[in-house]
């Protein structure tokens, strides 16, 4: 039997409650995202603003996280959202995961609100709130360090788990994230972090000496079958690479397809990305090749800028997202001060990718006169300017800490906003990876690759090869398919909790797997098509929750990709034709209209609670 522990902490009263979830809400929801939606559903009161007490921070980790070594130190944030006003959820990797569970806590609540600056520490079982002033103001590695150095433990951030804000959280940019130790990991889409600072908390410690194996009825057993999957995982082609280059291993394919977004999504396809790729960055800027906590494919890639206008101090974990959002959608092609923007980004604390996205819609703004601001495509001092008055809400970076969506809306150009439900769009043109143009427009959080991920149907051929710019019946009946499939197997991945990262080979995890595991760890008689079910569950929950809300029900295509890619290799594409008439096979295939679950579905999948709701 699996039973999932979690401490409810009540900022406003200093309370502290316990409670204990097991089989019958576990094999429904598991933990993670899956768990963390269910109970926001159930407990965020309708209508709230995302940045009052009322508001909730469910931070879970999963049922397996931490025991196999297979990905699993993954930790997902769910709230209410203060960039779209509904529900998000943001994960991370890292070692949080693995230091909660040990601590002796699955999942962290966090209600109400301090009157001043707080932290909170966990160990083996043991929960205490402590005054935070002194770290208020501080950028977040300063943060972890003092934290750290605070309760006993080395500088050294694989000593425990923390997590913290920085001052665009405490400043409640709405686009800002919450960083993870172990190094610069971020839960950062849905300003997670600015719902984190708006409690005025400034950061969690976890740390313990649970025996995460003590249930397992058969110990040796887990171990021997974990670990043959932790070796089938690494002998993938993908994961090899992934463990040479990291994620920026993307830049140069997905431009070679022409779905490279240029300069808020002007084009998707540039001659001058040669130095943003991660062959180019790799030889001249890495110094480190790191791994989260319990992962065998180690994909983390540390660079450093040691001479120049844009040199930093110390190491910079740089990734495929936030090379795109602080470089090529802002017309920025030198490597170098992207990469500073990067560090800039992360010590700041925001989502990287909402920060790009709101960066571009402002310069857009300015070169078409409606926004007063001295800058343009390319100008990295300008941009390292705007990032840190951003984070401090200071004049024009108060209207830009809201994110782009309410700026291009402020200054009278919706149209200048590209993505979805709020929030922007990720380094994906949909217009040339047609799967997005069901994926991102359908996702839950609103603009976002990672509830499914096409680029592993479209170009990997996983679990089968789709062209990404077919549109004939069959493969649009196909790409809406697979979007269902992925979501609901992405569901599992952020509930299990493990990286999706383990998903883009053949060679990876996947729901056969997954049921195994669970069988094995818990006696539970779960199948591969059970273990979908639930992910098909959660991803139902969470749209219930945009239903309650009266808000982003209907999904709808963004008007920019309507209009034809001009230059590039899938010149002459658009998203139109894949969304218009895949929308109507993937509400079939879902049992919804309109966007809305029917009380048929709710029924099929055990959801009959919320009928209310319809």
């Amino acid at each position: 039997m699996a039973t999932f522990r979690v401490a409810r902490i009540d900022l406003g009263t200093e309370k502290v409650t316990e409670e204990v979830f097991k089989d019958d809400v576990l094999r429904r929801f598991l933990g993670g995202r899956g768990l963390g939606s269910y109970l926001a559903l159930k407990e965020i009161p309708r209508g709230i603003d995302p940045l009052s007490p009322s508001n909730r921070l469910y931070i879970f980790a999963g049922p397996l996280s931490a025991m196999v070594n297979l990905s699993t130190s993954r930790v997902t944030v769910v709230t209410k959202s203060p960039l779209t006003g509904s529900l998000t959820h943001a994960n991370a990797g890292g070692n949080f995961a693995y230091w909660l569970r040990k601590s002796g806590y699955d999942g962290i609540i966090i209600e109400g609100a301090a009157e001043d600056p707080v932290y909170v520490v966990v160990k083996d079982g043991d929960v205490a709130i402590r005054p935070a002033g002194h770290l208020w103001g501080k950028w977040t590695g300063a943060s972890i360090k003092a934290i750290l150095r605070e309760n006993g433990f080395p500088e050294e951030e694989k000593a425990a788990g923390v997590a913290v804000v920085g001052p665009a959280g405490e400043n409640l940019s709405r686009i800002a994230g919450i960083r993870m130790s172990d190094y610069e990991r971020f839960a950062g889409r849905g300003g997670v972090g600015a719902v984190m600072g708006s409690k005025r908390l400034k950061g969690v410690l976890v740390w313990g000496t649970r025996d995460l194996l003590k249930d397992v009825k058969d110990r040796a057993k887990f171990i021997a079958e974990s670990t043959k999957l932790a070796q089938r995982l690494m002998s993938g082609p993908t994961a090899k690479a992934l463990h040479i280059y990291g994620t920026n291993l993307l830049t140069a394919v997905i431009n070679s397809m022409g779905a490279y977004p240029i300069r808020n999504f002007e084009t998707a396809y540039a001659e001058e990305t040669d130095k943003l790729t991660g062959e180019y960055i790799k030889k001249n800027y890495v110094v480190e090749t790191h791994a989260c906590m319990m992962c065998p494919i180690a994909c983390t890639q540390h660079v450093m800028v040691k001479a120049g206008p844009y040199k930093f101090v110390g190491k910079a974990k740089y990734e495929y997202e936030n090379t795109w959002a602080l470089g090529a959608t802002l017309g920025l092609f030198d490597p170098e001060a992207d990469l500073r923007l990067q560090k800039l980004a992360n010590e700041l604390g925001f989502d990287t990718i909402s920060l790009g996205n709101t960066l571009a819609t402002a310069i857009e703004l300015a070169r078409k006169g409606k926004l007063k601001l001295d800058v343009n495509w390319g100008d990295a001092g300008a941009l390292i300017d705007l990032v840190i008055r951003t984070a401090n809400r200071s004049d024009v970076g108060d209207d830009l800490a809201e994110g782009d969506y309410r700026l291009a809306l402020k200054y009278g150009d919706p149209s200048a906003f590209r993505g979805s439900r709020g929030q922007g769009l990720p380094a994906y043109d949909p217009r040339g990876l047609k799967g997005f143009a069901l994926s991102y427009f359908t996702a839950n959080r609103g603009g976002d690759h990672l509830e499914a991920y096409s680029p592993t149907w479209e170009v990997l051929g996983v679990p089968e090869k789709v062209d990404p710019l077919c549109e004939t019946p069959e493969c649009i009946e196909k790409q809406a398919r697979i979007v269902v499939y992925a979501q609901h197997l992405m569901a599992l991945t952020d509930s299990v909790t493990y990286c999706k990262l383990a998903t883009l080979d053949r060679e990876g995890i996947f729901e056969k797997d997954l049921a195994h595991l669970f069988n094995m760890a818990y006696d539970w008689d779960v199948t591969p098509e059970e273990m979908l079910t639930i992910g098909e569950r959660i991803f139902n929950v969470e749209r219930l929750f945009h239903v309650k809300e009266g808000k982003w029900v209907k999904d709808e295509l963004n008007p920019h990709f309507r209009n034809p890619i001009p230059t590039g290799p899938a010149k002459g594409h658009s998203s139109a034709k894949m969304f218009d008439e895949g929308i109507k096979i993937y509400y079939k295939l879902r049992g919804w209209v309109d966007g809305k679950p029917t009380y048929d579905t709710l029924k099929r999948l055990g959801l009959e609670e919320f009928q209310y709701l319809l």
